[in-house]
């Protein structure tokens, strides 16, 4: 209702198809009860798999002298996006991971004051890496070890 255009069809259609996969992951991995217990089920899933994932990147930068993570270093504390302060710009380190095809993102993600009262440099930004449910361990290891090459 907020926007004067209209409706976003696109995401109203989107709607269903969400629908959709939550009840086939709750279905694939056996997650039964009503379709809020299923939606439940398939969070509690989905966050379990993306915290374990997540603690291991969030343990390799917290121990770089050579960076600062920003937020907290319990992945049970956070969504898996890490926003990681460099030496050097966000935008260039993310090019430079691409080399080894992860992709990444730099600068400050429309968050210039969040940022600017933690002391981020925002000429610099910061580097985001990110990831989902669907992200495997092989494919954390291999961001881990692009890290090393490139920080």
């Amino acid at each position: 209702r907020f926007t004067p255009a209209g409706p976003d069809h696109a995401q109203v259609a989107a709607s269903a198809g969400m629908a959709d996969y939550v009840d086939a992951v709750a279905q694939h991995h056996g997650l039964t009860g009503t379709p809020a217990q299923r939606c439940a089920g398939v969070h509690d899933f989905m966050r379990a798999h993306e915290t374990v994932l997540l603690q291991p990147l969030l343990d390799y930068l917290a121990d770089k002298n050579s960076v600062r993570l920003i937020g907290p270093r319990d992945a049970s504390r956070k969504a898996p996006t890490v926003a990681v302060e460099l030496a050097g710009p966000g935008e260039a380190a993310a090019a430079a991971l691409s080399q080894y095809g992860i992709m990444a993102g730099g600068g400050d993600f429309y968050g210039s004051r969040p940022l600017q009262s933690m002391g981020v440099d925002l000429q610099k930004g910061v580097l985001r890496l990110s990831f989902v449910h669907y992200t495997n361990e092989a494919e954390v290891e291999k961001l881990i070890s692009s890290l090393d090459r490139v920080l």
